[in-house]
């Protein structure tokens, strides 16, 4: 009896691991933006289109409704990032002249608080350092900073207007990363032994980057990045390796169709293809490309 607890113990051992698979979200016309994660393994993403948010629990291959466009009071929904410690879902709510970010509890999904961006602007996408936040403002070119305890939000760092559509953003140690969506640009901000933020630099890169969009750290610590590519289904996964203001682009995988977010679980990274092709060519413009995917991208 021993002996054959032993063999089966050895052989349930030798069993590999369930790969990880694809997550779709099949809802109309969704446009999803970005996505987030948790350790477990459960997925959340955003529909820029319908102004919602959808969820895939762990080992699910689909993603479904969590917090609709009314009970979160949406307008477009763009970043969305988990923060498991604090139950909080942090998200990117663009409402007209009005951009907001906003909290939510990551088990409920019921409303937690509301923080304007001061001066108006675009939220995009968000990352935290401590319990402080950190938001891209797309249309002032501004990292805003919620500081823990903090009922307002604050300008952190401002980039040259000529270059303002800041995007994903990522902490790698006591640098902020961040890019520009439509200038191109790798920028690494420093942060002063005050907590302010330093010079921006903009990085030279070992190969060109086009339409840089979600960031996100893997489970290493390395650097990941999808970069859009236009619209010839070349968009792709990037790992970024910085060293001084140089930053060396390894693509992981390419070959998708508009991709803006990327998120990590355990040695998985999840690309979200957001097709907006469909809302930019005119010839397309109209038509339904559901279902959208996040897929699946083993990390090495």
């Amino acid at each position: 009896m021993k002996l054959l607890t032993s063999i089966a113990l050895l052989a349930l051992a030798a069993t590999p691991a369930a790969a990880a698979t694809d997550i779709t979200l099949n809802v109309p016309m969704a446009f999803p933006e970005s996505l987030t994660s948790t350790a477990n393994g459960t997925v959340y993403i955003g529909s820029l289109q319908q102004g919602a948010i959808y969820r895939a629990l762990p080992g699910a291959r689909t993603a479904e409704p969590f917090i609709s466009k009314q009970a979160g009071n949406f307008g477009l929904v763009l970043g969305v990032l988990a923060d498991t410690p604090t139950d909080t879902l942090w998200v990117c709510d663009d409402n007209g002249d009005h951009a907001y970010l906003k909290t939510f509890s990551l088990k409920a999904g019921a409303l937690k608080k509301t923080y304007e961006l001061p001066g108006g602007g675009f939220c995009n996408d968000i990352a935290l350092k401590g319990r402080d936040a950190y938001i891209t403002d797309t249309k002032g070119g501004r990292v805003l900073k919620l500081a823990a305890g903090s009922d307002a939000l604050t300008v952190w760092y401002t980039n040259d207007k000529s270059d303002a559509s800041l995007d994903g953003l990522v902490w790698q140690g006591d640098a902020l990363y961040t890019n520009t969506y439509n200038g191109n640009h790798l920028i690494r901000i420093p942060m002063n032994a005050d907590g302010s933020a330093g010079k921006g630099v903009n990085l030279t890169t070992s190969m060109d980057i086009y339409q840089p969009d979600g960031m996100r750290l893997s489970a290493s610590g390395k650097i990941l990045m999808v970069e859009g590519r236009g619209q010839d289904g070349n968009g792709r996964l990037d790992e970024v390796t910085v060293s001084g203001d140089t930053a060396t682009i390894r693509v992981i995988k390419d070959k998708y169709m508009l991709p803006t977010a990327v998120t990590v679980v355990g040695n998985t990274a999840y690309v979200l293809e957001a097709k907006l092709n469909y809302q930019r060519d005119p010839k397309l413009k109209g038509q339904d490309p559901a279902p959208f995917k996040a897929y699946a991208v083993p990390l090495k």
